[in-house]
């Protein structure tokens, strides 16, 4: 195609056809249009520049842009979409969960920990099917029947179960019942008639213990073994009246018998029964207290006197000439454990000899120190009826006593949880400290931040000076970056106490029991039951739930004694929570029979499946169910298992198996590690003979205590 040329004539009009067929007329260039005044012509120097300003504007406006869109879409990238992908994993999650069929129910999700940029933010969870559940649930239960000869032992039976979370876990527990090696009322000068003994029991001595361990189970295992022997130790003085107690017997009046003669009048007595100090609540109590604070010594001071030891053998050394090897068996730790605690005295009742001599328990002593537990202590004498709680920490003891007047339950709390957020303990931590650490010694109810509970065994980190603590961790753990420093805030250690906050209680008798106790036991027991503080003539102790924080998180204390009083009841079934609760604490309903349970759980049952869950809620097998939907169920034979269950979800059952299907660590933000132990008391309607018709049908796991029971040294 030619390419149009362009004339220019004088004078004259061209036209040029163009490409598009139509005319361009040109004006001859020679005589232009006059100028108007004033306006002076483009140039073409003018013009060109302001095309280039234009330009340059256009291209930074378009690498601002351009700037701007790749920024934003990297930022869509690096968050905005993980993000979405999150929140479309968990609600795809919440938006379907079904078990309507038989087969493993459906998968959830759960935030899981990232511990490095690229890895997975949420875990895929199966729940575990309901054979699975059980096995779970009863793979550390045990029920344990108190066979004894009538007017023994108060105990009838007690059932134990520990559900892990941590892996492995930080709870314990521990139990033991002695005999005692002589009567209330024998003379302690005179020996121990062989006749009377088999025909008079002399009572049973019961301890139980549960630890709840942080930051390793270390000290939890050590306080499973030798809490109960400590306590054990001091109580021994108290009876046979040796040491500081024998002052204390020398002085000691017939506190009992005083009061009871000021207020009843009659004969004041002068038998040993009335004047032991095993028989005076404060005496004992401080008995206890001193068991646990011996213990919490030995733990917190073996590493310490580890670290001087070890320094002098460096000091030694270094005198010498010679620079002690890691090789050097001299200088190891534990030849260093062996020298202060010699095979000599291995098996020795002394207070020192805890550890004994093995090679490893020098570690085992550093790591008891660093870690920490929690414990709880219910001491029972059975000769007396006295009760004893001691606490330290935040596990819990609750009492379930029967009013026969008013046809209910009662519930009592034995104790009180010693947490950063107990105003009691945060003024006792205050006061123990100079005045301008009031704002930091407990700090979002904590203990300088860190630690929950106020009173605890081990946790060196609050007991230890911050100089102690680096010259241990340099001695015995070096380069081990999983041993956590000394708070920011510590200052004037200790912050942290393992003395324990007693309770007693005298146990009421049975009015069906007087047939079965000796007329001694008797005598001795009411000769001061109006001298304590607690006791109720128409209620009767029928049992006690002690656990650690793990089940109170999930239960109320309410409901653990509506769980066992109808457990005792017999109920069998589902039941609505708050129909369970009502038979049990409501004044104007009727003692719980069996007619009335079966009643309750048949209406439970029809309530609920009538009631209909709102359309808008997810069915998340996590999600807990509305308080006036609640159900518990009553399927187990261990009365401690029983309260787990239900604690975990009790008839919502997908939410039972999607929690213990949750792994270690993840399963910790859902639960706790849970460990509780039931202790049934002999009662008219709770004899040693029906608790064993209520124990599990699995004889693995049921442990009986025979008649014949060795003869403690109390």
């Amino acid at each position: 195609m030619t390419r149009p040329r362009l004339y220019r004539a004088s004078g004259v009009s061209t036209s040029v056809r163009c490409l598009s067929g139509s005319s361009l007329q040109l004006h001859p260039t020679r005589t232009p249009n006059p100028r108007p005044a004033g306006r002076v012509p483009p140039s073409n120097t003018n013009t060109s520049a302001a095309y280039q300003r234009q330009r340059r504007s256009e291209w930074l406006f378009v690498g601002v842009a351009g700037s701007a869109a790749a920024f934003g879409g990297w930022y869509y990238w690096a968050n905005i979409r993980k993000r979405n992908g999150q929140e479309d994993a968990s609600a795809k999650a919440l938006r379907s969960y079904s078990t309507q069929d038989n087969s493993r129910p459906s998968t959830f999700s759960i935030p899981a920990r990232v511990r490095g940029p690229g890895e997975q933010s949420i875990k895929v969870i199966t729940p575990l099917t309901t054979a699975e559940v059980d096995a779970r649930l009863r793979a550390n239960e045990r029920s344990t029947i108190v066979e004894r000869p009538p007017g023994a032992c108060l105990v009838a039976r007690y059932d134990t179960n520990c559900i892990p979370s941590n892996d492995p876990t930080e709870d314990r527990h521990a139990e033991v019942i002695v005999e005692r090696d002589r009567g209330i009322d024998e003379p302690r000068s005179s020996k121990a008639n062989k006749t009377s003994t088999a025909s008079t029991p002399r009572g049973d001595l019961c301890f139980f213990t549960v630890m709840d361990g942080h930051g390793g189970w270390h000290t939890a295992s050590l306080l499973s073994q030798k809490l109960i022997a400590f306590v054990a130790l001091e109580l021994d003085k108290v009876f046979r009246e040796t040491g500081e107690y024998a002052q204390m017997a020398r002085n000691h009046p017939s506190i009992s018998s005083a009061v009871w003669h000021s207020l009843f009048g009659g004969k004041d007595s002068k038998s040993p029964s009335s004047s032991a100090l095993d028989g005076n609540p404060d005496i004992v109590k401080r008995a206890l207290v001193k068991g646990f604070r011996g213990l919490d010594k030995e733990i917190t001071t073996t590493p310490l006197e580890l670290l001087k030891q070890y320094e002098l053998n460096l000091a030694a050394a270094a005198s010498q000439g010679t620079a002690p090897t890691a090789n050097d068996p001299k200088n190891s730790l534990s030849s260093l454990a062996h020298s202060i605690w010699p095979s000599t005295v291995q098996g020795s009742s002394t207070a020192s000899s805890f550890l004994g001599a093995s090679p490893a328990s020098a570690r085992e002593a550093l790591l008891a120190a660093l870690s920490g537990s929690c414990a709880q202590m219910v001491y029972i004498d059975s000769a007396r009826r006295d009760l004893y709680v001691a606490t330290t920490g935040d596990s819990r003891a609750v009492a379930g006593y029967w009013d026969e007047r008013a046809g209910r339950w009662e519930v009592e709390a034995l104790s009180v949880d010693q947490t950063g957020r107990n105003p009691s303990e945060v003024r006792r931590i205050q006061r123990e400290h100079p005045a301008d650490e009031a704002s930091t010694v407990i700090q979002r109810g904590r203990v300088l931040g860190g630690l929950e509970p106020t009173r605890a065994f081990g946790d060196a980190r609050y007991k230890w000076d911050r100089d102690v603590q680096q010259r241990v961790v340099d001695a015995f753990l070096p380069n081990n970056k999983s041993v956590r420093g000394a708070p920011r805030s510590l200052k004037t250690p200790p912050y942290v106490t393992a003395e324990p906050v007693v309770v007693t209680r005298k146990i009421p008798m049975g009015h069906a029991e007087e047939h079965a106790n000796n007329e001694s036991l008797m005598a001795a027991a009411q000769e001061s039951i109006g001298s304590l503080s607690g006791s109720h003539p128409s209620r009767e102790l029928r049992f006690i739930i002690m656990a650690t924080d793990g089940l109170w998180d999930l239960m109320s204390d309410q409901e653990a004694v509506g769980l066992v009083a109808g457990h005792l009841a017999g109920i069998r079934g589902t039941v609505l929570a708050a129909d369970l609760q009502q038979q049990c604490f409501e004044p104007s309903k009727a003692r719980i029979t069996l007619s009335d349970a079966a009643s309750s759980a048949e209406n439970g049952q029809a309530d609920s499946s009538t009631v209909e869950k709102p359309r808008d809620s997810p069915n998340h097998p996590l999600l807990r169910t509305p308080n006036h939907l609640q159900k518990f169920t009553f399927e187990d034979d261990n009365l401690s298992t029983h309260l787990v269950r239900n604690a975990l979800g009790g008839a919502a059952r997908e939410r039972v198996a999607g929690l213990l299907a949750i792994p270690s660590p993840e399963s910790r933000r859902y639960r706790d590690d849970i460990t509780v132990n039931v202790i049934l008391l002999n009662s008219p309607t709770n004899t040693s003979t029906s608790a064993q018709s209520k124990t599990p049908n699995n004889d693995s796991k049921t442990t009986p205590i025979t008649k014949e029971m060795p003869t403690a040294k109390l």
